[in-house]
């Protein structure tokens, strides 16, 4: 049987900074409610105290103000009441070790403040139950035990993690902040916590590895689920995939309300919790918080916001005329859910290019299995954490993981895959799928090159290209990978790029704050590894301990050099010289096509010719990258760059069946 340890303060008072006190205990509703979710979910409980004292309720908590209203606050104390027993026997923390626990649990009230805050023997607890990997709960005003934690060479073991507690706001509200001594946002911030807070006393809980906080009482049932879901069995694929088939077959993903609702649910985990995954999108990526709403989560909810605006319309079933020798028969399209989807996400913008699909695989009225990138393992873990709140748990599964997961999913059989990465691991997925005939969309990559015509504005061709290829530090699968123009032209042009670069991050873009990093080692050394292509104009500076690689444009860059051989993806932008378009036209249809291709002209003849005579994803003149903003624009690759589409319109349609019906009435 699971097993938890719920370690409650002993302390019945809190000394005020006048030398006053303050009767306290712990609160009612933060031991009785995860209480009761452990013990529903099958755990055996420990509760300990130091000294095997009695632990003293605080009065207030039982009031029918703290329990929003009186019988609320009545089940609350029934409930301590039939816990009595335990309560008034509690076991002396002295004699317990967390090793024979699956997670250990500290409600709150003001008692902590008082005694787990310097309990050397609860900070020891904690210690070796974080270095063991035993998940921790911590409640409200309990985080203060961790103030006492300590590593064996004296430095705070919790810096660094996120957290939330009991804030200085609510501290304010409730009357006691101008009184304490000190405040436990405050502690927790100058140790070194990566500390959020909600609106005072909304729920609100943060999960940073095995360490789960919440910050009031409001949040005491979601923390004590949250951890009992961090400790449960994991499903075989075989299971996920099994359970979620078994929803669609009863059609109730197939209502347009059952749609609406889950893309509404959707919309506000990415409202309510979008600073999670700004949080987490630094920490994977170095993205602003800036850059993370505006590329990932600010983009995701204008493409559901655009879905439900027309997803009754998109669904309305389509006429077709018939032959007159088919008398008064109908014939129509209808829209029809494929089943249970399978959806993989890259690292690069894992919230949008995770989501985004899922909007449309949704909108289709199909079941989704989400695999999120390891390779961004923080925002892994907040999708993993948050969709389950927000998303019908019947209807939608997160599986993490790496490899050997994937592995296993793709063994599955699935409905649809729609996968976004590299062309290597497409081909895996590809061959996965063909021993099901299972249909893909495959959104992968390529070289997007960028066509520079003379006598354009330079100035305003450089800031233009700069601020598209440096995005999330040329992280993006369509920033412009290379560029094409004449000697003249380029020269000029470099020029004009090393001042744009300058005017975006400053002398030192190390130093700026919308300027992010490079995902991991790996990448960064296969980058700078690149940077001898060519003459550097600008840049060329990197940082292997930080992962940062300047914003860095390469003149004089031979066709075949090392930086043209591969999809850079990364802050490296080479300037290729051509004769002229002919041989721009050439030298473009005689690579891979590409995801996209950028041209900046003022001529209709070039834009006709490139337009006309290349094959890519995708054309954008004048702006790279905006194509993804417009919803009623297909995005998608072709022939190495993927296959397949979505966005707006097109993700129904790709995670839909069209079906024909033709309806002829029987002989009267």
């Amino acid at each position: 049987m699971p097993s938890v340890l719920f370690v409650i303060t002993g302390a019945d008072r809190w000394t005020l900074n006048d030398g006053t006190t303050h009767p306290t205990g712990f609160w009612a509703e933060e031991l009785a409610a995860p209480h009761r979710v452990f013990t529903e979910a099958g755990y055996a409980i420990t509760l300990a105290t130091p000294g095997g004292v009695t632990p003293t309720v605080d009065a207030g908590s039982l009031t029918a103000a703290a329990n929003g209203g009186q019988e609320q606050a009545d089940a609350v104390a029934a409930y301590l009441d039939a816990i009595g027993p335990e309560l008034r026997s509690p076991a002396r923390l002295e004699d317990i070790h967390p090793g024979r626990y699956d997670a250990v649990f500290y409600p709150g009230g003001h008692g902590p403040m008082e005694d787990l805050a310097v309990s050397e023997l609860s900070g020891r607890l904690l210690a070796t139950a974080l270095r063991s990997g035993t998940h921790l709960g911590v409640l409200c005003h309990a985080p203060a035990a961790l103030l006492a934690a300590r590593s064996e060479d004296g430095s705070w073991p919790f810096a660094g993690y996120r957290m939330t507690g009991f804030s200085n706001a609510e501290e304010s509200i409730g009357g006691l902040a101008g009184k304490a001594p000190w405040l436990l946002e405050d502690r927790l911030v100058e140790l070194g916590a990566d500390y959020t807070a909600a609106a005072p006393f909304t729920p609100h809980t943060v999960t940073d590895r095995t360490l789960h906080t919440g910050q009031n009482p409001a949040s005491s049932e979601q923390l004590a689920r949250e951890i009992v879901a961090a400790l449960a069995p994991a499903e075989s694929p075989a299971e996920t995939v099994d359970r979620l088939r078994a929803t669609f077959r009863t059609g109730r993903t197939k209502s347009l309300d059952w749609r609406t609702d889950q893309l509404r649910r959707l919309r506000a985990l990415l409202t309510e919790r979008g600073d999670d995954l700004a949080h987490a999108l630094n920490a994977d990526l170095g993205k602003s918080r800036k850059e993370a709403y505006r590329t990932e989560i600010d983009f995701t909810i204008r493409e559901i916001d655009h879905t439900l605006v027309h997803l009754a319309d998109w669904l309305r079933p389509e006429p077709a005329p018939v032959p007159a020798s088919l008398g008064g028969a109908k014939a129509l399209t209808v829209q029809d859910p494929l089943g249970v989807v399978l959806v993989i996400a890259p690292w690069n913008y894992p919230a949008q290019l995770l989501l985004a699909p899922v909007v449309g695989a949704l909108a289709g009225g199909n079941t989704v299995v989400v695999k999120p990138s390891e390779m961004a393992p923080a925002t892994s873990a907040a999708v993993a954490r948050l969709l389950p709140r927000y998303l019908d748990t019947d209807a939608v599964a997160v599986v993490e993981g790496a490899v050997p997961e994937t592995t296993a999913l793709l063994a599955e059989r699935f409905d649809h895959i729609f996968y976004t990465g590299n062309g290597t691991v497409g081909r895996i997925v590809m061959a996965a799928a063909a021993k099901h005939l299972t249909p893909v969309t495959l959104e992968l990559g390529g070289k997007s090159p960028v066509f520079v015509d003379r006598d354009t504005d330079l100035k305003a061709v450089a800031g233009r290209l700069a601020a598209g290829k440096f995005l999330n530090a040329g992280q993006t699968c369509v920033a412009p990978d290379y560029v094409l123009t004449d000697p003249e032209t380029g020269a000029a042009l470099a020029d004009a790029l090393a001042e744009a670069v300058e005017g975006l991050f400053g002398a030192d873009a190390s130093t700026h704050p919308e300027y992010g990093r490079i995902v991991n080692r790996r990448h960064f050394d296969r980058l700078t590894g690149l940077l001898g292509s060519g003459r550097t104009v600008t840049g060329g500076t990197y940082d292997r301990d930080s992962k940062y690689i300047a914003p860095t444009v390469l003149a004089d860059v031979a066709p075949d050099a090392p930086v043209m051989r591969e999809e850079i993806f990364g802050p490296v932008l080479p300037i290729v010289t051509v004769g002229g378009l002919d041989e721009a036209i050439a030298f473009i249809n005689d690579r891979d096509k590409p995801l996209a291709l950028y041209a900046f002209t003022d001529s209709d003849a070039v834009r006709e010719r490139l337009i006309g005579e290349t094959s890519s994803g995708a054309v954008g003149i004048g702006l790279p990258l905006a194509h993804l903003t417009v919803s009623d624009l297909p995005f998608g690759g072709v022939g190495e760059s993927g296959m397949g589409s979505y966005h707006g319109r097109y993700s129904l349609e790709t995670f839909s069946h069209r079906k024909a019906v033709l309806d002829t009435p029987m002989p009267s």
